[in-house]
Parts: structure tokens; C-alpha cells; sequence
């Protein structure tokens, strides 16, 4: 069970490689759906549900896995999107004490939803939008 972070981190990496075995991932930041992040983390009492994901910043595109509910782990591949539609589709984001926000419309949806990132992933989340902004995340510039 990947409860620490660490851990977390190296099963994602080994999902993207099954997901795209080409892919070299660069960051990695957990994240979960709603608007509401207090009330989100108090009613799932820590269980993961289809909403929450792992987001892998990748060379070549960003991989969304699914948490599963049988403990912090990544679970099957929702969505892979190229850099370029990522840029575009994040908007508002939010940089708080405990809990960081920023819409993101997925592939498929009308509207953009709010991905709420928790405060131990918040390092990551800036990496990530500092990655998106190069014009090739994972290579040096």
C-alpha cells in the first residue's frame, strides 16, 4: 500500500511504464475532484474513489490514473493528453496554505472540474505547472 509518498510515486512511475513503456515520467502529484477539498477528505475518510487520480507529467504526454479503492495505488489509465491540449485546458489555479486548487476540463467534458492538490503534494504541483509552461517538460531547456 503506497501510503507513504515515496512509495506512491515509484508504483506510478511503474504503472506509466505498462501504460507507455516509452514514457520517462518527470513529476507526479496526487489529486482529487470536487470543490469542496475538507469536506471531500472527511466523507471518504481516506478511501480513493473514480474521482481521484495520479497525474503524471511525462516526455511525451500527461497520464491521469485512476486511485484505487483497495488502498493509495494507481489503477487503470483514464486519460493521456498531449502537453499542448494540458496547456489549454488548466485554468484558475489556486495556491493555499493546505490545500491547492486549478480547473481542468477533460478530455471529453464540457466543463472543467476543480482537482484539489493536498499539501504534501504541493512541491509537485509547482513543478508541474512549471514543466507545462517549457516547451519540452522533461528536457532541459
Amino acid at each position: 500500500m503506497g501510503f507513504i509518498k515515496s512509495t506512491t510515486v515509484t508504483q506510478v512511475a511503474e504503472a506509466v511504464g505498462q501504460s507507455d513503456p516509452l514514457a520517462r515520467p518527470v513529476v507526479t502529484l496526487g489529486v482529487g475532484s470536487g470543490r469542496h477539498p475538507f469536506l471531500w477528505a472527511m466523507l471518504s475518510a481516506g478511501i480513493a474513489d473514480s474521482d481521484t487520480f495520479f497525474v503524471t507529467l511525462t516526455d511525451r504526454s500527461v497520464l491521469f490514473h485512476e486511485v484505487t479503492s483497495a488502498g493509495y495505488r494507481p489503477g487503470k489509465l483514464r486519460y493521456d493528453v498531449a502537453h499542448e491540449q494540458v496547456r489549454a485546458r488548466i485554468g484558475e489555479v489556486r495556491r493555499r496554505f493546505l490545500w491547492s486548487t486549478f480547473r481542468f476540463r477533460f478530455p471529453g467534458d464540457t466543463e472543467a472540474v476543480w482537482l484539489n492538490v493536498k499539501r504534501a503534494w504541493r512541491p509537485e504541483m509547482d513543478r508541474f505547472l512549471a514543466a507545462l509552461r517549457q516547451d519540452s517538460p522533461g528536457r532541459p531547456s
